[in-house]
């Protein structure tokens, strides 16, 4: 992990994603996220890890999940 995390908005400009996309793409894990916050409910994502993750071959179970 990168020193540096951004929220799902940033994420969403930077992959050039709706930001509702950046949240489906992790519930359905497909990119990884890390809870932050006083009650771990934000979400906040290293960027390197997130383009890792979308290179990677879908699963079967996971087929038409990614846009």
């Amino acid at each position: 992990m990168s020193s540096s995390l951004i929220d799902a908005a940033e994420l969403a400009k930077h992959l050039g994603q709706a930001k509702s996309s950046i949240y489906r793409l992790h519930k359905r894990g497909l990119i990884p996220a890390y809870a932050a916050g006083p009650n771990l409910r934000g979400l906040r994502f290293d960027v390197a890890e997130v383009r890792e993750a979308l290179r990677r071959p879908v699963r079967k179970d996971q087929e038409g999940c990614r846009q």
